[in-house]
């Protein structure tokens, strides 16, 4: 019998996966032994780490000056994890940054996402999942630990909406604009309202056009006088 040579496509299917692309990775972690537990663990999946800082100013500047593919961050890193974080995403826009944090917080999950980062995982997630989770990050896709997410979701369930009654109109603010709405009403600068929410710079003035917009207000001051002067209920 003849023999019959196998077909092009069953040829293509014998072939290697072409190697993949290694991802530079800067770990920001105040401790050594964890540092090095990681780096081990992602070098071994084929990741480059290309840097690591233990404190929040060194870690934007190893970001700025590498300018990695991904940052892990602690969200416990001294001198403010989250602050970091807030550094990273607007002086290295191209880096993705994933939270890691040693216990699920909702409010520290949130504030993450708000900043910037693109991921928030609990340490003791395995290896192989961890650099399966870095890679998907990177494409794009949202990194959340499973065990965050009922929490999470209650989380976001519970932050009220108030509404304010406006010449006998309903005005509904997300909760939260009305916290920023209510910083400003006591008199505080967007840089204080950033520190007291754990939110950057730049959200807290987007919250506060939005809460403007919707008011129907020409300024931020113009809104804090309606806010002053008028009733509310939580709805």
């Amino acid at each position: 019998m003849a023999h019959t040579s196998p077909s092009a496509y069953e040829a293509n299917e014998r072939l290697p996966e072409p190697p993949r692309e290694p991802l530079s990775i800067l770990i920001a972690d105040e401790h050594a032994a964890f540092r090095a537990g990681i780096k081990a663990a992602l070098e071994a999946d084929g990741f480059d780490l290309v840097g690591e800082a233990a404190g929040a100013a060194s870690a934007v500047a190893a970001a700025v000056r590498l300018r990695p593919d991904i940052c892990l961050v602690d969200a416990a890193l001294p001198g403010n994890g989250l602050n970091a974080v807030s550094a990273i995403a607007r002086r290295s826009p191209a880096t993705t940054i994933v939270v890691l944090a040693a216990s699920s917080n909702s409010a520290g999950v949130l504030a993450a996402f708000e900043r910037g980062a693109s991921g928030y995982l609990l340490k003791e997630t395995m290896p192989g999942e961890l650099a399966k989770t870095l890679r998907a990050a990177h494409l794009g896709e949202p990194a959340l630990s499973r065990a965050m997410v009922p929490a999470l979701i209650d989380h976001v369930r519970r932050r009220p909406q108030r509404r304010l009654i406006l010449a006998g109109s309903p005005v509904e603010l997300t909760g939260r604009e009305w916290d920023v709405a209510e910083l400003l009403r006591d008199g505080l600068t967007t840089l204080e309202i950033a520190e007291r929410l754990a939110l950057s710079p730049v959200t807290v003035r987007r919250h506060a056009a939005s809460m403007v917009r919707k008011l129907g207000t020409p300024d931020r001051e113009a809104a804090v006088r309606v806010l002053k002067l008028s009733g509310s209920q939580s709805r």
